[in-house]
């Protein structure tokens, strides 16, 4: 990772820092994968629809934004490679392979955001597909989300999703994240959301739970949440060989900051509640609430009877409550059981809520 100003600031803070937390996970108990870029091919875009820069030694790198092409994957890669399309993004996704392709250099500007600024301050990602039409698989969510990764490691830029809410009209403004094309403002109205073509993608049906699920598998810290995707995941060891345990798919448990790496696989010890196991990290996902978490809604907000259900209730913006159950992934959305503090009990989209 090249050395930048806050690159630099953060190691010379954690050197400083060493330490000084009593029960400070050390460095053998924090094994972890590092950040790989994954494999794609090369197809430039054609030179008339980029901008060339040094990035990051001119610009700061701080936002990564997810597009939905309305159209295949080819199709995108021939549009940029068009010199008449005066648009362009750094990475192509394709939603029925998850096979990549880098079409610019991180360090060079794409034309993908409809605001310069965020433009200058970000990388573009197109996924193939059609806005509230397609169906996302998991192939795609991990392939796009270990770009996500490396980057944010790569530029220093944190690995979260922003959440429903407008980016702030200054691109330069807090530390970034990863967000959605209909996040960016409007450059000559910043409440305005879409960039100066209001863009709605990548529409309702990308689970933005769940993507971020694979975007922090890796780098999950003690005290945070992961569910686990399947029944013999977790180990009494971190090594396949273990004795495996009576953990079913979709508990959450909590990190407890022990991780080691095997070979090729890196393994969280999870606290269960009733005891601790270990589950490789291919074999769950990060989850912001857990069973108790307390939340606020961050808008007006359904209650449904299920996940995708009949609506029970709405309740305002500012509510707050306590998870009973969950996550459920299903129709573009992970959901959570919610016992609201005004009375309502169902289920509710993760995308509003926020830790209370």
């Amino acid at each position: 990772m090249r050395e930048t100003r806050r690159t630099i600031l953060k190691t010379i803070g954690g050197i400083a820092g060493t330490g000084a937390i009593s029960g400070q996970t050390n460095a053998k108990q924090a094994e972890r994968l590092p950040a790989m870029k994954p494999e794609m091919r090369w197809a430039p875009a054609d030179e008339s629809n980029y901008s060339e820069a040094e990035r990051e030694s001119d610009l700061d790198i701080r936002w990564f934004v997810v597009h939905v092409a309305q159209g295949e994957a080819e199709w995108t890669v021939d549009w940029f490679q068009n010199p008449d399309a005066n648009v362009s993004a750094h990475y192509v996704a394709d939603h029925r392979t998850g096979d990549l392709t880098q079409m610019l250099a991180e360090e060079d500007i794409g034309w993908h955001a409809g605001n310069w600024p965020y433009n200058q301050h970000s990388l573009g990602i197109e996924h193939s597909g059609w806005v509230n039409d397609t169906v996302y698989t998991d192939t795609l969510y991990e392939v796009s989300a270990r770009i996500v990764r490396w980057a944010a490691t790569e530029f220093d830029f944190p690995k979260r999703v922003r959440r429903s809410e407008i980016a702030p009209c200054d691109a330069t403004d807090g530390e970034g994240g990863v967000i959605g094309h209909d996040q960016i403002p409007n450059p000559y109205d910043c409440t305005e959301p879409g960039g100066i073509s209001g863009h709605y993608d990548p529409g309702s049906l990308w689970n933005w739970g769940r993507y971020e699920g694979f975007i922090r598998r890796w780098d999950i810290e003690a005290g945070e949440n992961a569910v686990v995707l399947s029944d013999d995941a977790a180990h009494h060891g971190p090594d396949e060989h273990a004795k495996t345990m009576a953990v079913s798919a979709g508990t959450v448990a909590i990190a407890t900051g022990n991780v080691r790496v095997r070979g090729d696989t890196q393994w969280y010890k999870l606290d269960f509640g009733d005891s601790h196991g270990w589950v490789p990290a291919d074999d769950l996902l990060y989850a912001r609430f857990d069973a108790g978490s307390a939340v606020e809604t961050t808008s007006d907000l359904n209650v449904s009877a299920e996940p995708d259900g009949k609506r029970l209730a709405t309740v305002s913006e500012g509510t707050t409550g306590t998870i009973a159950g969950g996550p459920v992934d299903t129709v573009g959305y992970r959901w959570w059981n919610v016992d609201y503090e005004s009375g309502e009990a169902g289920w509710s989209v993760d995308y509003w809520l926020k830790s209370d």
